[in-house]
């Protein structure tokens, strides 16, 4: 695999060498990764400029802060990490986003959108406050513009005159085609002008990089809240060889939009809203077959709850859906637009649990915690597609705030269950211990446990039925909990706390995951390592 030039070596090249660096960089990380072509696109996107801003730039000691993370492959090569890029989002390798206990250059972790300008403001406030001086610059993707704090950071450093410079990278893309009337218009300049800020004039060639380091050297000589305006080609599928993935018959994700889609044709209310993640979730499918009750808001998790909360009020049945990393943004709406109000808004949460490459940044573990202490709400976690439809049917049904949460990809082959009793599922019986499981966890309590042992699927996180574990607390007296979470606030702390009030001699053991954050790498080896041994 060919060598990359190194940051001192890119900083005394000329413009040529420069042009011939950025395609080589190209080539070498097309070379050194498959991973996923959203990240690999972003980051394949923006190469001249991150060139161009890491030769302007006194990188790490000024501030370079990438919005999202996507866009940062190209950085990582270039700051001393092209020789461990191979193993990017793999288990001791480098993380697929800006971390800032892997490098110095990595200013500001960043995982989720629209939260680079934020802390730029905050870095150049705090820079006053200690007489430093230095560049600080933040990379935010037009992506990143559908989502509410970069609109109140703006406002904030537009009143106050903060010396910062905010790249806009238009490329036109968040995860499908970005969407909102600031991208339909086009009207940035007007929007960032209204906003307090300098705009630099002129759609600036993101991939022309004699274009953009002149441009880049001007911006940085002004002072006060500035924006430059670049333009940037994201490569397509076609470009980088790829085809399409599309979602497995056996995916969770299918059967969640195939079950919407039956819904839909026999109920008009029903309306399907996300926020940027249609074709992540399958949302696409239900789009397709009826684009009229569905809304893709943009990046902005918030506002699609209170929305459908609004929906809810008048009558409709809308079924939001979110990775569950990104419904944390959303507790608040939750708790006081939907849950206060009773309203019947379905919130799934898809990518719960361990995700793996994308490490402590997107795993959906924290989602039990955040929402199971919230009154009126009813949460269920299917073990597989025939319970996720059961699970969207209830949810329904009760006609109160419910969440349904599961996975990515295929569901595990599981045995049937013998029978459901007080609304769980029994799926093997026994005279030792019980396993209390959450969704697919079933199967790793299946591998671990004793053929004499009690298998018991709960279906749901909350409510859990108290006369069940009344009848099971009877004859057995060890427990063990299985739960694609973190223990601290998810079903072992329920049961918990339950044992305590009703009966303190049952032994509980929690097979939740330990409290601390989880790295990125290989699903299943990331559950073993994060589970107290079994």
């Amino acid at each position: 695999m060919q060598a990359i030039p190194s940051l001192p070596e890119l900083r005394k090249m000329n413009i040529e060498s420069l042009k011939k660096a950025c395609i080589e960089i190209r080539e070498f990380i097309l070379n050194s990764t498959s991973e996923k072509a959203g990240h690999l696109a972003s980051s394949l996107g923006v190469t001249e400029l991150t060139v161009a801003l890491h030769i302007i730039l006194d990188t790490p000691e000024d501030v370079l802060i990438w919005d999202v993370g996507h866009q940062a492959y190209v950085h990582k090569v270039i700051t001393d990490r092209a020789d461990v890029f191979k193993s990017n989002r793999k288990k001791n390798g480098p993380s697929g986003f800006p971390n800032r206990n892997e490098s110095n250059f990595d200013s500001f972790g960043v995982g989720h959108s629209s939260t680079a300008l934020s802390a730029l403001i905050g870095f150049a406030r705090a820079d006053v406050l200690i007489n430093r001086n230095r560049h600080k610059v933040a990379v935010v993707g037009d992506g990143a513009f559908t989502g509410g704090m970069v609109y109140e950071a703006m406002n904030d450093a537009g009143s106050k005159g903060d010396d910062i410079l905010l790249i806009i990278n238009d490329n036109g893309f968040a995860i499908e085609e970005n969407v909102g009337a600031l991208h339909d218009s086009g009207e940035y300049k007007e929007f960032c002008t209204s906003l307090g800020w300098n705009f630099i004039d002129g759609h600036i060639n993101g991939n022309n990089i004699a274009e953009l380091i002149p441009r880049i050297k001007q911006a940085l000589k002004l002072k006060g809240p500035r924006v430059l305006h670049v333009k940037t080609n994201r490569p397509t599928l076609e470009d980088l060889g790829l085809s399409e993935s599309f979602p497995d018959q056996f995916n969770f994700q299918t059967h969640f939009a195939e079950k919407l889609i039956a819904l839909a044709l026999k109920d008009n209310r029903i309306i399907a809203l996300t926020a940027a993640m249609a074709q992540g979730c399958s949302l696409d499918l239900f789009r397709d077959k009826f684009p009229e009750r569905f809304f893709d808001v943009g990046i902005a998790e918030q506002h699609v709850i209170t929305q459908a909360a609004g929906m809810a009020a008048t009558g409709m049945k809308p079924i939001v859906n979110l990775y569950s990393t990104f419904s944390q943004r959303a507790v608040d709406q939750w708790i006081h637009d939907v849950a206060l109000q009773n309203l019947p808004v379905l919130l799934c949460l898809d990518r719960s649990g361990i995700v793996g490459e994308d490490g402590a940044t997107h795993h959906g573990v924290f989602d039990l915690a955040l929402y199971s202490s919230i009154p009126n709400t009813h949460i269920w976690a299917p073990r597989n597609n025939s319970e996720l439809r059961n699970a969207i049917d209830e949810a329904i049904q009760y006609g109160g705030p419910s969440i349904i949460r599961y996975p990515k990809g295929k569901e595990t082959k599981l045995p049937n269950a013998l029978k459901r009793k007080g609304g769980m599922d029994i799926i093997r019986l026994g005279r030792e211990t019980v396993h209390w499981c959450l969704g697919p966890t079933i199967e790793e309590a299946i591998i671990h446990s004793n053929p004499s042992d009690v298998i018991i699927d709960l279906r749901k996180a909350k409510p859990i039925n108290s006369d069940m574990l009344q009848a099971f607390s009877k004859t057995y007296s060890k427990w063990v909990v299985w739960e694609d979470a973190q223990s601290i606030g998810g079903v072992g702390a329920q049961l918990a706390s339950w044992i305590a009030e009703n009966n303190p001699n049952i032994q509980l053991i929690h097979k939740g995951y330990k409290d601390q954050f989880i790295g990125h790498g290989d699903s299943k080896e990331l559950k073993k390592q994060n589970r107290p041994e079994v």
